[in-house]
This record gives structure tokens, sequence and C-alpha cells, in this order.
């Protein structure tokens, strides 16, 4: 087929190569056969070069062997680099492109949850102006169950709203199918409680057809006493839910109130008696907390934690537009692919849009780093973002502690106040004698009115042991990464950072390929 396409116009070719071997040669490929490309083409106005000139297609399959560590998500990982970089295929300015990938690899660069938030959506969240799937196969929506399912479905109206504003037409047998929810018990049992809305199972399943088996027989003993199990299996998992759902809004009612707190302890006229009635709040709540997850076995605290980064990263300002995830920004849902469009039918696949920011923040902090400095700048944002596979529910105090061992969590917050965003705060014991002044970003505008809640107050303690990393902005992480070169002149390890906080490393990350192994006797 593409035989016949390149001989059907002189302007096509088709070229057989491995992609990897053009990583420093891609000056050389597209003088040859995209001559058209050049400095020209090239948009350098912003903090991030543009070329609109060129939209690639790719086709970026699954790997032909699970012994092959360079999945199609590290692909992608490595244009997003090369965007950054403002190398290979975004030599003259960063390209547009359409890609289809594996419906799971697509989701670890688009992640529903930030459980799932690793080094390939990090990148992308680096330098995307837009980066959204177009269309994808069924989603089987596991996700929810970490994300929680009121908040999907919060997330899931506002995006309506959003399509709706910008007069998105969703084509007719193109529309998301619904996804389907857990039954209710028919029988509520000794110890009821209240309906949990989440995602039907497998499970549930063969829980109703136990139960209309048993329906069909009334009669018969065995099958009655099958239907009593699995009533019970079915009231346990409602229970666990509604369980795990109190916890997680237990914690965002106190994250809440710590907003408040923020606010309050900014009031010129409050002193430390105002603020106790919210000290109060969150030491009962905190109490409930403690007794609940006491009394309650490991399985239903498994997902907790996850609920609420999830709530954290998607409404710390109280709106889905400022989400962390670029999945919580979409404008629509992903167009709906039938099956039977895809050979073979049980393929499944997904189409990602991705177009640069021509002023992404991020770079823009980058670009206050000399030249000679960035690339080292670059290493140790390698090294932190690489844990996010393996350790995303390391507590921020942590990384803190790791990269700053001899600084208080106050002093790095005055120096990086957007860690504030999530801090647990108390007022520190002479609240009452020192002032009450916000401070921003250093060199930030005097004169702008700042909120409490994401800046850092001279009358309060900090405390991230309760905040994971994988809750932080991209911009937040990387004025970590700036902070910490400042603090460290040498050239950084890759390696040993990394080691140091406690991440992974494949051989070639780790540079074990160009060794010769030992013979072990």
């Amino acid at each position: 087929m593409l035989k016949t396409l390149v001989e059907s116009k002189p302007c096509y070719s088709l070229v057989s190569q491995d992609i990897h071997d053009l990583d420093e040669d891609w000056h050389g490929f597209l003088a040859k056969h995209l001559p058209e490309q050049g400095l020209f083409n090239c948009d350098a106005s912003g903090a991030l070069a543009k070329n609109d000139s060129l939209l690639v297609l790719a086709n970026v399959p699954p790997n032909a062997s699970k012994l092959d560590h360079y999945t199609p998500a590290r692909s992608w990982s490595a244009l997003m680099e090369a965007c950054m970089r403002q190398s290979g295929l975004h030599t003259y300015g960063s390209v547009r492109v359409i890609a289809t990938l594996p419906l799971f690899e697509a989701q670890t660069i688009l992640p529903r949850s930030v459980s799932n938030r690793s080094r390939p959506a990090l990148i992308t969240e680096n330098v995307a102006l837009h980066a959204f799937e177009v269309a994808s196969t069924q989603d089987p929506s596991v996700w929810t169950m970490a994300k929680g399912w009121d908040l999907a479905a919060a997330n899931a109206a506002r995006v309506a709203e959003r399509s709706a504003q910008h007069n998105v037409i969703v084509p007719a047998g193109r529309q998301v199918p619904p996804v389907p929810l857990a039954p209710e018990a028919p029988e509520p049992g000794h110890s009821p409680y209240p309906y949990v809305s989440r995602l039907k199972t497998d499970m549930h399943d063969r829980i109703l057809k136990t139960i209309k088996t048993a329906e069909k027989s009334p009669s018969d003993i065995a099958l009655k006493k099958k239907k009593q199990r699995a009533l019970i299996q079915l009231r346990y998992d409602n229970r666990n839910s509604f369980l795990r759902k109190e916890l997680a809004d237990k914690q965002i009612k106190i994250d809440e109130l710590n907003r408040s707190l923020a606010r309050k302890a900014a009031d010129s006229t409050a002193d430390l008696q105002d603020l106790q009635p919210i000290l109060d709040q969150i030491g009962s709540l905190k109490a409930d907390i403690a007794k609940l997850s006491s009394e309650v076995h490991y399985e239903v605290l498994h997902h907790v934690p996850n609920m609420i980064d999830d709530a954290r990263s998607a409404l710390s300002t109280g709106s889905f537009d400022d989400a962390v995830l670029l999945w919580d920004r979409r404008l629509f849902e992903p167009l709906h692919i039938q099956p039977e469009e895809l050979y073979p039918r049980e393929t499944d696949m997904t189409m990602i849009y991705f177009e640069a920011d021509a002023n992404p923040p991020i770079m823009r902090l980058c670009n206050q780093v000399d030249e000679a400095s960035r690339a080292d700048l670059y290493r140790i944002y390698e090294a932190v973002s690489l844990i996010f596979g393996s350790r995303s529910a390391m507590p921020v105090s942590e990384l803190l502690n790791a990269l700053f061992p001899n600084r208080p969590i106050n002093d790095l917050v005055r120096a990086i106040p957007s860690l504030a965003t999530h801090a647990a705060r108390t007022p520190k014991p002479n609240f009452d004698s020192l002032p009450k002044t916000v401070h921003g970003r250093p060199g930030e505008d005097p004169s702008k009115q700042l909120d409490p809640v994401f800046n850092f107050q001279e009358n309060l303690d900090y405390d991230l042991s309760d905040v994971r990393i994988r809750c932080l902005s991209s911009i937040t992480l990387w004025e970590i990464i700036l902070e910490y070169q400042k603090e460290n002149d040498t050239e950084v390890n890759v390696v040993q950072l990394n080691r140091l906080l406690g991440g992974t490393l494949t051989s070639f990350r780790a540079g074990e390929y160009g060794m010769e192994p030992k013979k072990l006797r």
C-alpha cells in the first residue's frame, strides 16, 4: 500500500531506517528528505521555538518482546525531551505530532490518576500547549477505582461544559460508552451502608450471576447459601468503598481547613485565639481518621492516598482548569473507536495530538540558568523524574531532606512558595508577635496581591510529611531542581542522585550497556 502511494506522486519517499540510528544525524535526514525545512520555518519569538510547517504522523507499535524495555511511552519521552532541547525532529522548532499508541502506553503519557504519573507524563506536561486523546478504543476505566468515582464524574461534567463552550460536536456513534456501575445490594443486611458509585468489575458479574441463578430455584438450599454469601460479598465491597471515601473526604476537609487557616493567619486583625476554632476542627478530624483507620482492614486503606492525591492535584485552586494532569484539563472526551475498525479486533489503540507551548513556564525557568549550566539542570531533572515510576508515593519532606539535608522545611517553603499549596500548617508559638506578611517567589512584584494558600507566611510552620511528590505541579518540581542546582555547583552524577532518592534505572540509563560483563566463577 505504501509503495503504491510513493509511486503515485514524486513528493513521497519511502525510507526504511531504524529511527534510533538518526540520533546523531537528524540534520542530514531533514536536509535529504525534508529540504523545505530550515531556520526560516522556525518562529523563535517565544521561550520555545515553534515550527508549524511540519505535522508528524507517528504509529508507535507495541513492543515485540516483553524483554524490550524501550516501550512506546519511552519513545514518546524521547520525542518530548527532544522538544525541550530543540533537537531531532524539533531541530527547527517544535513540531506538531499525531501519534497512535496502545491504550496502556497512551495512559502512561496522559495518566488519569496521579498514582500513574511517571516520567513520560512529566516531560509532556513540561512543554505541552495541547496534549490530548483524539480517539480511543473503549477504556476499561480501572483508574476510577484509584481516583474515586465522584471526582471522576465531576471532572467529566466539567469536560462536558468545556466542550459546550467551544462548540465541540461529537459525530454520531463516536460518543464514549457509559461506564457500567457496580450493582446495589438487593438486601441491605444488618449493618447497612449508603450505596457508593463505583466501577462494575468481573467480581460483580459473578455475584449477580450467582444471585440470579439462586432466584430461579428458590427451593434449592445449596444455591440459597451461595446467594447469601454473594450478598455478603457485595455488601462488604460497598462497605469498603464507603469507608475509603469517608477517610479521603475527611482528609480533603482538613486540606480545606488548612487553606482557611492560611488566609486567617494573613488577616492583620487576627491573633492566635482566632485560629483556635480551625485548629480544633483539624484536630477532631485527625482523631476521626486515626480511629477509623485502626478499625478497618488494610485493604480499605490501600486506595485512600490515591484518592486524596487525585483530589489535591485536580482541585488545588478549586477548579479543574488548573489541574496538574493534562487529562483533567481535556477539552472533550476521546472519540470512540469501534472494535471492528481495527485489525485484529482485540487490538486497543489511542490517538494522541501534541502541540508545544511557545512560552511554557518550565522553559522560562530553565532560561534563568546560563546555557553552560543548562545541561546539568536537565541531568538533575532526569534523576528526579525517574523516581516517579517506582517512588511516586514518596513524601515531599523525604525528597527535600535528601536534596537539602541541612535546610529546614520553613526555609525551603520561603525559597519555593508553591510548596505551601498542600502543606499542613500550624501557627508558631510566638504567632502574635510575628508579621502577617505573605511572601511570594523571590523577585516577584511586591505590589502583587498574593494568596496565602500558595505562598509563604512567617507566622506559620509548614509540614510536608503527608504530601506525596506525585501531587507536585511541574513548575514546583522544576523550582526544587533549580534550588538544588544553586546549592550544588559541581557536575551531578545522575546514577548517584537517582540512587540517593531510592529510584530505579534500566541498564541503559545506568550506563551498563558500555561495560564488559564480568565472568563469575
